[in-house]
């Protein structure tokens, strides 16, 4: 049986693995690994090759392998990538924390790196050290949700201008712009988004978070005789 939180299925991953058992049929030597109540903690790829090829299945029953060992299996035959870990957590351990990460990402449709860097500003390896380990939380006070949600809008308005590449504002540098953006003292999306509606046509890509933040304050600050950035700069 799969295991809920188990990485999906990797399309590419199991076409090649088909390819290669088609060719010369190994799953005697890498049986699949199963707890007592017989979920795959190790070989969902393999079970799904054999089960769509019609093979045989070989597998170890262990009663002493925990769960935690879907991390380990992974980790150590494929990578385990960051969104693997929060549906984990989110999925199978029922994390408050990382149900709210996945609900996040579904929402805004980022990758974990970009929406880290859009509501804690930046992604260090210790950050991901806790989010592996399922002990992430979020900073006191967070205001994360606002900025999800601004983040949300800006999307909704960039599709409604079917603006190209719509990548340009997925990427990291460019959530943590939006983040210095929303950060800015004084800032107040309602005026940036009517601001837009006269200058929407300058997003174009840029190279640097710094080049990002520049284009949008330059946005914000259209026909305004002050410019905020000048007087305070960007938040953290």
């Amino acid at each position: 049986k799969k295991m809920d939180g188990n990485r999906h299925i990797d399309k590419s991953h199991l076409k090649k693995l088909t390819a290669s058992i088609e060719k010369d049929n190994q799953l005697n030597v890498h049986p699949i690994i199963v707890n007592k109540d017989f979920y795959v903690i190790d070989g969902q790829h393999r079970l799904q090759v054999a089960s769509t090829l019609g093979l045989e299945i070989f597998y170890i029953q262990s009663d002493s392998v925990s769960d935690l060992h879907v991390i380990d299996g992974n980790v150590n035959q494929k990578i385990f990538e960051v969104t693997n870990y929060i549906d984990y957590f989110a999925i199978k351990e029922r994390n408050t924390v990382y149900i709210q990460l996945k609900d996040m990402l579904k929402l805004t449709g980022l990758q974990p790196k970009a929406l880290l860097t859009l509501i804690i500003g930046v992604v260090s390896s210790n950050i991901l050290g806790f989010l592996k380990t399922g002990k992430f939380q979020f900073p006191e006070s967070s205001d994360s949700m606002v900025i999800i949600n601004f983040y949300a809008d800006f999307i909704a308005y960039v599709k409604d201008k079917r603006l190209k590449p719509s990548s340009m504002f997925t990427n990291h540098n460019f959530t943590k712009a939006l983040r210095w953006l929303y950060k800015t003292t004084g800032f107040e999306s309602s005026i940036f988004f009517k601001k837009l509606d006269l200058r929407w046509f300058d997003l174009k890509p840029q190279r640097t978070a710094e080049d990002w933040y520049t284009l949008l304050i330059g946005i914000y600050n259209f026909k305004n005789h002050s410019r905020i950035e000048e007087e305070y700069g960007p938040k953290a």
